[in-house]
């Protein structure tokens, strides 16, 4: 507050005078848990979208366990014919209308009364459940209520947790498919593509395979496409260290590897082993990405890109089990407003954050004591390189 109240004399060495500084708070960028330690909003359970709000659409699966995020046909334009589309999705025409975002004086509306208690409590039974959970901090700073966007999503987090999704799903990895069997008894219980619905056959059920199931010999020529990619020195990491043909899976992949993957070398890899309209569906959302990840964008193409993503999700509505869509799917159809609200996607993502964080995290020589390790090397360092 004082920063930006009153703000603090500093010398200019070129022009050899003092001037006042003052700063601000742009905004926060960090991964979807602490978006909502930060916000206030609970980003769990069915109103987990903090821009939708109570406006978020969630189905419950009943086998699976699992809230999803549904019916995306709504940020579609209003006479798009997917709208009209029942067999493809959940048997319904979709009519409703895309939410309007919350500002920043409707949300302190919201939580301006709030009361935080810290430290465990008990719950009441009866007591009603609000998902704005405390008032922000933030708050107290006077420009706070008067900005668009508070809290950024993390591209970066939400590209890395749609690649393990969409290659757990291709590959059929286990533990990381969002495809099987609980999911194919979910299908049944809502009606809807019976032509996966599971089959028992004696003591065995069986799965008829979907239009994203992979054969054994699409998935080593997957792999092998991977293995034998060669990138420029510094352009990533050792692909080839990421794949492993004979159990034909992908281990150990780190966000930049899930970044390199998404935008430039999934679209390569299934080339021809894919149904068209799924291979089609993939690629977009490849291109997808790397139009927002863009140095530059027109502003005019925003429009575009924000009805892009829109299609997108509401393809893979139609091709892939409920399952998929946790709320990172739900949160593409949010990133374009981002861009409009604040810029361009690299000048606030945790890739400068992360690599620091690796910087700082390397000084920890003492660990029984990591904070004054660190703060020992780095003032250090500071007085080395002045």
């Amino acid at each position: 507050t004082k920063l930006w109240v009153e703000g603090v004399d500093v010398y200019d060495g070129n022009a050899h005078e003092s001037f006042r500084l003052r700063a601000m708070i742009f905004c926060t960028i960090n991964d979807f848990p602490a978006y909502g330690n930060l916000s206030g909003y609970s980003v769990k359970g069915h109103l987990a979208c903090p821009i939708c709000e109570k406006d978020t659409t969630y189905l419950q699966l009943k086998h699976g366990k699992k809230t999803v995020y549904t019916r995306h046909r709504r940020f579609l334009q209003p006479f798009h014919p997917y709208r009209r589309l029942k067999k493809a999705f959940d048997g319904t025409s979709e009519n409703d209308s895309a939410s309007i975002p919350l500002s920043g004086v409707e949300v302190f509306d919201r939580v301006k009364n709030i009361c935080n208690i810290y430290g465990k409590t008990q719950k009441k039974d009866g007591a009603p459940k609000n998902i704005w959970k405390k008032r922000s901090i933030f708050f107290d700073l006077p420009y706070w209520c008067n900005l668009d966007v508070r809290h950024c999503l993390d591209v970066m987090h939400v590209e890395k947790n749609v690649c393990d999704s969409l290659v757990g799903t291709l590959l059929n990895i286990k533990g990381k498919t969002k495809d099987g069997l609980k999911c194919r008894q979910d299908l049944v219980e809502m009606g809807v593509r019976h032509q996966l619905h599971p089959v028992s056959k004696g003591l065995r059920t069986y799965l008829p395979p979907a239009c994203h199931t992979m054969s054994t010999y699409e998935k080593k020529s997957f792999c092998h496409c991977l293995k034998n990619v060669k990138v420029p020195q510094g352009y990533s990491s050792n692909i080839k260290s990421l794949v492993s043909v004979d159990e034909m899976k992908l281990v150990g992949l780190k966000s930049h590897d899930c970044h390199v993957l998404m935008q430039q070398l999934l679209p390569v890899a299934i080339r021809g082993i894919l149904p068209d309209k799924v291979r089609v569906a993939i690629t977009r959302l490849c291109f997808f990405f790397n139009a927002i990840c863009s140095k530059v964008i027109d502003p005019k193409q925003l429009d575009d890109l924000e009805n892009e993503a829109a299609i997108i999700i509401c393809q893979l509505e139609m091709y892939f089990p409920p399952t998929f869509f946790d709320i990172m799917i739900h949160l593409l159809v949010h990133l374009v407003r981002e861009i409009r609200l604040c810029g361009p996607v690299y000048l606030r993502w945790m890739y400068p954050v992360e690599r620091y964080m690796k910087v700082l995290k390397s000084y920890t020589k003492n660990q029984y004591r990591p904070e004054a390790s660190i703060v020992e090397r780095y003032v250090a360092e500071e007085a080395i390189e002045f």
